[in-house]
C-alpha cells in the first residue's frame, strides 16, 4: 500500500507497524519535516524495499550500524515525527544554586533600572553586601527573559571597539570647548546625490558648511581641515555620531591634532542637538527656498553665501537675538575672560 510521508513519496507499511498510516496522517497535520528528517525517512524506506538489511542500508547511506538502529527504533515508535532532531541538552544539567533572596534581588534591581548590564546590577548588589557574580546575574536574567537580544549584541560589539562618550558634567565656558559635526544627505537636481558636512561650536553656534560628493573619512578629513582654518581658535573637542566617515582619516586626523572626539551613543541623535537643529535650519531656510544644486561646484559658492548669513545677519533666539559673531564678539570684549592672542575675531 502506498502512501506520502509529509511530501515525500514512501512506503506506508502498516501490516508491519499497525496505526502507522495514522501517525503519518498526523505528521501531515502538523507540518511538514525538517530537511535532516526527510533524509532520515529516505533511508529508512530504502531499507524497506532493500531486504531490510540493517548492514546493507547503513553502507549505502555511509552510517553506522547502531546510527540506524536508532532511526529505525524511533520511526516504529513515532513514526515520522520520531526522525525529527532530538534536544540535546544533558539529562542531568547542573540546577541553580544561588539562593532565592539574591534572585529576588537581582530581578528586582533589573525591574527598577531595564538598561542596566548584569555588571552594573553586580555593583549595586555589592555595595548592599549581597554576595553574587556577574555571570550568576547574566544567568538568572536569561532564564527569567529579562535579556534584549538587539541590545545585547550591540553592547557586545561596543565592548570590542570602546568609544569615548561626552562628560555630562562638563561645562563649555570658551568658544572650541566643543565643536558638533555631522552631514545632511541631499537629493540634488537630477537625482544626484550630494552631502552637506556642518560644524557648529556649541557656545557661539559660529558654524562651517560644505558641500561635498563623497561621505569618506577622507572627505570629512577635509572638511575638518577647512574648519580649522575657518574659526580660527583653537579647538579642544568634537562631537560626532558613529557614521564611518567620522572614524578612520578623520579620527586619526584629530589624535594627530591632539583633539578629542566624543561620539554620541547609537541611534541618540539627540546628544548632537545643536547641530541637528542648525542643519534643519539649512534645510528650512536655504534648501527649501530653491538653493539645490546639482553639483557640489555649484552648490559650495550657495554655502558659503548661506553661512555668512547665518554667522553675520540672521538674529539667534538663542543668544538673546545676537548673530553668533556678535555673540563671539561680545565674548571677546568681556575684560579678563580670555587672551585675545587665543582667541582671534572671525573674518566677516
Amino acid at each position: 500500500m502506498k502512501g506520502r510521508y509529509a511530501g515525500c513519496h514512501m512506503t506506508t507499511y502498516g501490516h508491519i507497524l499497525p496505526g502507522a498510516q495514522r501517525i503519518n496522517n498526523w505528521a501531515k497535520r502538523m507540518g511538514s519535516l525538517s530537511v535532516r528528517a526527510k533524509q532520515r525517512l529516505k533511508a529508512i524506506d530504502w531499507h524497506k524495499n532493500n531486504s531490510e538489511n540493517i548492514s546493507r542500508t547503513a553502507r549505502h547511506f555511509f552510517l553506522g550500524r547502531n546510527t540506524f538502529k536508532r532511526w529505525l527504533k524511533r520511526f516504529k515508535q513515532k513514526g515520522a515525527l520520531g526522525l525529527e532532531d532530538r534536544s540535546r541538552r544533558p539529562h542531568h544539567s547542573r540546577l541553580p544554586t544561588t539562593p532565592t533572596e539574591i534572585v529576588i534581588a537581582a530581578l528586582k534591581t533589573r525591574r527598577e533600572n531595564p538598561t542596566w548590564s548584569k555588571y552594573k546590577i553586580h555593583a549595586y548588589l555589592k555595595k548592599q553586601e549581597i554576595n553574587i557574580s556577574g555571570s550568576s546575574i547574566g544567568r538568572i536574567l536569561k532564564r527569567n527573559n529579562m535579556i534584549k537580544e538587539k541590545i545585547s549584541k550591540r553592547r557586545q560589539k561596543s565592548a570590542l571597539n570602546p568609544k569615548l562618550r561626552y562628560p555630562r558634567d562638563m561645562v563649555i565656558k570658551r568658544p572650541g570647548d566643543l565643536i558638533q559635526m555631522d552631514t545632511k544627505h541631499l537629493r540634488g537636481i537630477g537625482g544626484i546625490k550630494l552631502y552637506q558636512f556642518t560644524a557648529i561650536d556649541v557656545l557661539t553656534k559660529v558654524k562651517v558648511l560644505e558641500g561635498s560628493s563623497s561621505i569618506s573619512s577622507f572627505a570629512a578629513k577635509k572638511f575638518l581641515e577647512s574648519c580649522l582654518k575657518e574659526y580660527r581658535y583653537k579647538i579642544k573637542a568634537i562631537q560626532t555620531d558613529n557614521g564611518s566617515e567620522f572614524s578612520k582619516h578623520f579620527d586619526q586626523y584629530l589624535k594627530k591634532l591632539n583633539i578629542t572626539h566624543y561620539f554620541i551613543e547609537a541611534k541618540s541623535p539627540k546628544q548632537n542637538s545643536y547641530v541637528e537643529r542648525s542643519i534643519r535650519t539649512d534645510v528650512e531656510d536655504f534648501y527649501q527656498q530653491g538653493n539645490m544644486r546639482s553639483t557640489v561646484k555649484e552648490l559650495n559658492p550657495l554655502l558659503k553665501k548661506w553661512q555668512n548669513k547665518y554667522n553675520n545677519v540672521r538674529p539667534h533666539q538663542a543668544l538673546n537675538y545676537l548673530t553668533p559673531n556678535e555673540y563671539y564678539q561680545q565674548f571677546l570684549n568681556k575684560k579678563g575672560r580670555i587672551s585675545t592672542k587665543e582667541y582671534i575675531p572671525l573674518q566677516t
